[in-house]
């Protein structure tokens, strides 16, 4: 009996090592969800190479800036990239797994600035600092073609953004609630915050998703596992302890090695 339960494991290995695929995605940095100086390289990656793990994806991640990550991935070399929300325009070269993370994105400004925006025309004829190849570029970009006066500054980092701010380049900045406010806390000066503070009404809400390139004819298939990956996590209940693991501080900065 042993004999045969052995013979028929064996049998099953060549395709339980067929099924294990290794997949290359790309990032930009984006803490303190998504960075290579965080344990586990952020809550992000955490999860997205866990649900990967369970479907026998082996998913390794390695940082760029955002533009190169999304180019490199649009172009098939790397597999995909992660942290990105929808747009049509993103949806002709990738496709989209299930949302691994919803980010808040709002407005900044300058405490001694009066800004209370209702609708995008609230920004006409103001200077607005943006991220290179996020989406409010488009957003902002067509509702100027549609007669809107908005000046748009694009900057390769939260920390730029933040800048221009405090030396008046920009009016306001747009970015994702959190991100900047860790910026705040971990890179600015101290006194820095003191002048800052956001709009509460939020200027959208998206999920954001891995994209897999169109140029590798299995990316829907892993997509697919993807996706079950992403569905066990969160029925597991494991999904929402990452979470909960992230707020109480166990995804911060890497400590670094001891000399």
């Amino acid at each position: 009996m042993r004999r045969i339960l052995l013979v028929t494991l064996l049998l099953y290995l060549p395709a339980i090592a067929a099924a294990q695929v290794q997949l290359k995605l790309l990032a930009g940095d984006y803490p303190p969800f998504l960075s290579d100086r965080l344990v586990h390289q952020g809550v992000i990656a955490y999860i997205v190479k866990e649900a990967g793990k369970r479907q026998g994806l082996e998913i390794e991640i390695a940082f760029t800036p955002w533009q190169q990550a999304k180019m490199k991935a649009q172009e098939g070399a790397v597999h995909g990239t992660v942290g990105w929300g929808y747009t049509s325009k993103r949806e002709k070269d990738f496709i989209y797994s299930a949302p691994i993370y919803t980010e808040t994105v709002v407005f900044f400004h300058l405490k001694n600035r009066h800004f209370d925006w209702q609708s995008l025309a609230s920004l006409n004829g103001l200077r607005v600092g943006i991220s290179e190849s996020y989406i409010e570029d488009a957003m902002l970009a067509n509702f100027n073609q549609q007669g809107g006066d908005v000046v748009v500054r694009r900057y390769p980092n939260e920390v730029e953004k933040l800048r221009s701010l405090l030396t008046g380049d920009t009016d306001v900045i747009i970015g994702n609630q959190y991100v900047v406010m860790n910026t705040l806390r971990t890179v600015m000066p101290d006194d820095t915050r003191q002048h800052i503070t956001f709009h509460p009404k939020p200027l959208r809400v998206t999920p954001l998703h891995v994209l897999l390139s169109r140029q590798h004819p299995d990316s829907a298939r892993w997509v697919a596992r993807l996706n079950r990956g992403i569905n066990q996590l969160k029925n597991s209940g494991d999904y929402q302890r990452a979470w909960t693991a992230f707020r109480m501080g166990e995804f911060g900065v890497r400590a670094l090695p001891s000399e």
